[in-house]
């Protein structure tokens, strides 16, 4: 089966409104002015869609920040990216996309990216990402699982913090036990769960996390973006998934992501970056180690 992952678009749409602009908007306005302007470019977007095809992907799995500071228009530029892709996708926010208190609160994302559910009657389709902060998708073929997470907030000005929080704690190690214990299982969430050089671009209580993916062999994957750093590390012999960070797909020549070729056994890593067009740089192999 091949996957996918890609994140963090950032798709901008600057507004002069002042009452929309009453919040942590105003500094993501100048910040985006002054800074991410310059290395963040959308036309490099746009050759995905044709490239996904002939890859031939199968599932695409979108790990957040889509907006930059939630804005509708921002959203509806992400709308019309995925309308191009004609191929099975299981999207989560990122910081971003819950950039203000408000859409924060009222769930802006959840109106425009809304995760299609398989076919199959199983308790774990209760839970959704929208109420509960997580979602399990079964994947064709005896491929195993993806379990995503929503982690991201709204937060004061000068922070992006994400929280696993005690709820989605007990959310999780639900639907864990729900899986059944043959099963691999991808994980799936906007915010790695080290702990970062910037603390406040941290998540809150990723230790609590960290254990449950040592504690839980299954976990054969961890999937992440927002710190636009892209990485391969094969933490396995700590115990841990093998982690990917996808960088971000729209940061001109430091743009990136992963195409993963999964197998019953393990999978093949390939990385894809920008340098005037897409290019895939490297492809490392692994097997499961963990079971």
């Amino acid at each position: 089966m091949r996957i996918a992952h890609i994140s963090d678009f950032h798709y901008t749409h600057l507004t002069w409104n002042p009452f929309r602009l009453l919040s942590k908007r105003f500094l993501g306005h100048l910040n985006w002015i002054f800074c991410r302007k310059k290395h963040f470019f959308e036309s490099q977007l746009d050759p995905l869609p044709k490239l996904f095809k002939e890859l031939k992907v199968d599932l695409i799995l979108f790990g957040g920040d889509f907006s930059t500071t939630a804005l509708r228009e921002e959203f509806e530029k992400g709308v019309q990216f995925v309308k191009k892709v004609p191929i099975p996708w299981i999207s989560i926010p990122g910081n971003h996309d819950h950039y203000t208190f408000r859409s924060f609160r009222n769930k802006h994302f959840y109106r425009y990216f809304t995760n299609k559910r398989g076919s199959i009657s199983h308790p774990v389709e209760f839970f959704t990402l929208k109420e509960h902060g997580i979602e399990a998708h079964k994947l064709p073929n005896g491929y195993g699982w993806v379990v995503a997470m929503d982690t991201a907030q709204a937060t004061n000005p000068y922070s992006s913090e994400g929280l696993f929080s005690d709820a989605l704690e007990r959310n999780l190690l639900e639907v864990l036990t729900l899986i059944p214990e043959t099963d691999s299982i991808i994980m799936l969430n906007h915010y790695p769960f080290l702990l970062n050089d910037e603390p406040r671009r941290n998540l809150k209580r990723g230790p609590a996390l960290e254990e449950i993916l040592k504690k839980d062999h299954r976990i054969h994957l961890y999937l992440h973006g927002h710190t636009h750093r892209h990485t391969i590390a094969d933490l396995q012999e700590a115990g841990l998934p093998i982690v990917l960070d996808s960088g971000s797909c729209a940061q001109g020549r430091k743009g990136a992501w992963n195409l993963i070729d999964l197998e019953k056994d393990g999978c093949k890593v390939s990385s894809y970056k920008w340098d005037h067009k897409w290019t895939k740089t490297r492809t490392e192999e692994f097997l499961w180690k963990r079971k």
